[in-house]
């Protein structure tokens, strides 16, 4: 005996076998066209990359910054946020025969213009003087300083820190600075590279610093027996801090969110002058 089966179940209805298959293709679908309207929202042309470095290459020197510009991504959008989000490298040949390079964004609207584009600079071009190499060479040679001397704590860092985030005077300064040497055709970054050593000393628009490793013991009073340990004869006058950083929340009643912890001093004729107000 045959018996003859179909599709179609109670009241002429498609079996529920197939009703997978339907929102399978269904969610298929719908992922192919948001991933087409992804794609147009971010998908910029070959020239893209040529016309932003040329653009923004154009502005910066309007501004200042003679140096050259290399386009490493851009991101086009039409979403939220209209506009086209330029990564680039700023290099710069400085005096010292070296080529500093900084990091930076630019946005444009996408007719290729920029809002208030008389402001547009490279990222942190007022602390390129730290790059110099007498700055650095500097450096070196305070650290194999510090690491001879026996403070209780290991020296693993010296550095000259910028200290206008804290000192809005040593901002004015650095300014003024770079105001000068532009006048004396040292232009290297607006002005700002060709600062001095014992310039950025004297005018205090640097602080030196000084990382130690941290241990599980070691707290914000180490900092300041270290600092009383210190024999200041070979080092500069000026701002100093020693600091660590810590992940120790419950042992340590000195730390904030950055893990930061420090201790400021100053040394002046070759004294450490202990900082009353840190």
């Amino acid at each position: 005996m045959l018996v003859f089966t179909n599709d179609w179940g109670k009241e002429g209805c498609p079996m529920k076998k197939n009703t997978p298959n339907i929102l399978k293709l269904s969610c298929l679908a719908i992922l192919l066209l948001c991933s087409i309207l992804l794609v147009r929202c971010t998908m910029v042309l070959p020239n893209a990359y040529s016309k932003a470095r040329e653009k923004t290459q154009k502005i910066l020197a309007h501004n200042g910054f003679k140096g050259k510009v290399q386009v490493k991504l851009i991101k086009k959008v039409f979403l939220d946020s209209d506009g086209i989000y330029v990564d680039y490298t700023y290099s710069e040949d400085t005096y010292d025969n070296q080529t500093i390079s900084l990091d930076s964004q630019i946005t444009f609207n996408l007719d290729w213009t920029v809002n208030g584009e008389e402001y547009v600079t490279p990222s942190h071009y007022w602390e390129s003087y730290l790059q110099q190499k007498s700055v650095k060479k500097e450096e070196q040679k305070l650290f194999k300083e510090l690491k001879k001397q026996s403070l209780g704590l290991d020296i693993e860092e010296f550095s000259f820190k910028d200290n206008i985030l804290i000192d809005q005077e040593a901002g004015n300064r650095r300014k003024h600075l770079a105001e000068e040497n532009r006048k004396n055709g040292k232009d290297d970054f607006y002005g700002y590279y060709q600062i001095p050593y014992q310039t950025m000393i004297d005018e205090h628009i640097v602080t030196m610093s000084i990382r130690v490793s941290d241990t599980e013991n070691t707290s914000k009073k180490d900092l300041e027996e270290a600092a009383t340990k210190l024999d200041a004869s070979k080092l500069p006058d000026g701002e100093y801090e020693f600091y660590y950083f810590t992940t120790d929340k419950e042992n340590s009643a000195y730390y904030d969110n950055s893990g930061y912890i420090g201790y400021t001093f100053n040394i002046q004729d070759g004294k450490v002058i202990q900082d009353d107000d840190d």
